[in-house]
């Protein structure tokens, strides 16, 4: 897991001559690696407990039916995936709405849980079909609700490092969610924006424009300037 951290570390380092979709690829199967490593640490650890506690000939919790896993349980590649799948982009009644995911940006203090809640977004866009008129429609309002609840705003904090929640100052692990977390919002503007002067406003009055000067001033933007040159075309 060291040796993981060491890869992650190198990688924000390199981060500026990465370019921008292989950087978030590459942490992403970074942070895949660290979450399997944690979880085989901690099976041992729980079988090495099993068998220390198995003197007397009772059932040892090993013989107990699992724990069903909890959204605790995972780590964030593994819980947006669970979330794409029940937002399903936008299909009647899903088990994890647009609101629900704004809500998580919003005042979720768990760094996983916003990084994926931002990732479900940014794939329901880059998954949705331009032609499509429904599709079409439905960026639409997620554009609006984004707008009106805040979500935007949320994010070109999250960039700037004004958040309440500091994602940025948290350790090990949680210090390379922040990087994912801002690589996601960085695509996620980019999408929102491209081809919409209207939506491009928008967006420069609720702060992204704001949050990516930011972040890119403090040399941790790696692929700001598209979005920067984006997000100043009027």
């Amino acid at each position: 897991m060291g040796g993981i951290r060491e890869i992650q570390s190198i990688l924000d380092d390199a981060k500026e001559s990465i370019e921008g979709g292989l950087h978030l690829r590459l942490c992403n199967a970074t942070l895949a690696a660290y979450e399997f490593a944690e979880a085989v640490k901690a099976a041992e650890e729980g079988q090495s407990d099993d068998d220390g506690d198995d003197d007397d000939g009772e059932e040892s919790e090993n013989e107990l039916a699992p724990r069903e896993r909890t959204e605790d349980d995972m780590g964030m590649n593994e819980l947006s995936e669970l979330w794409e799948w029940q937002f399903d982009f936008g299909r009647p009644n899903p088990g994890r709405p647009l609101e629900d995911l704004i809500e998580t940006i919003l005042i979720d203090d768990e760094a996983k849980r916003v990084c994926a809640a931002v990732r479900v977004l940014n794939r329901a866009v880059r998954g949705s079909k331009p032609d499509d008129p429904a599709d079409a429609e439905r960026i639409l309002q997620w554009k609006e609700q984004l707008i009106e609840e805040g979500a935007i705003k949320a994010c070109g904090k999250i960039l700037q490092g004004d958040d309440s929640r500091d994602f940025e100052d948290e350790a090990d692990e949680e210090h390379w969610l922040y990087s994912i977390i801002c690589d996601e919002i960085l695509e996620l503007f980019q999408r929102l924006g491209e081809g919409d002067a209207l939506f491009r406003t928008k967006l420069r009055r609720n702060g992204a424009l704001k949050g990516v000067e930011a972040y890119h001033a403090k040399g941790l933007g790696h692929g700001t300037e598209g979005v920067l040159d984006m997000l100043r075309r009027r």
